[in-house]
């Protein structure tokens, strides 16, 4: 139960941290990941003292655990798209700052003469 916890609240953190880039694959196991574990590890807990499964406890956990591969496919629908057109998946922003740099540099005397 602790361990499904943690591992929500170190997605939240990672998430609000950078609430506009894309989610990471570590925060979208989490964010669905951690609560599925926690309610799981509740039901087991239940069945195991009272011997009794309730249905809404198991169902959250099993929904919860069916959005971890919506979390996931969002990421990976778009990485697979960035490489069917021919693009490199991971493109730094500090190259791609610096060559749009140069590329100003470039234009700015082909334009003046």
């Amino acid at each position: 139960m602790v361990a499904g916890i943690v591992l929500f609240a170190f997605a939240m953190k990672a998430t609000l941290a950078h609430v506009g880039n894309e989610l990471g694959t570590i925060p979208a196991l989490g964010l669905g990941g951690g609560p599925a574990l926690y309610l799981f590890a509740y039901v087991a807990g239940r069945i195991r003292v009272a011997r009794t499964l309730g249905r809404g406890r198991f169902v959250a956990a099993v929904l919860c655990a069916s959005l971890v591969p919506v979390a996931l496919g969002g990421a990976g629908a778009r990485r697979a798209r960035l490489r069917r057109v021919g693009r490199p998946p991971r493109i730094r922003a500090d190259l791609v700052a610096r060559g749009s740099a140069r590329i100003r540099a470039l234009r700015l005397p082909a334009s003046a003469s």
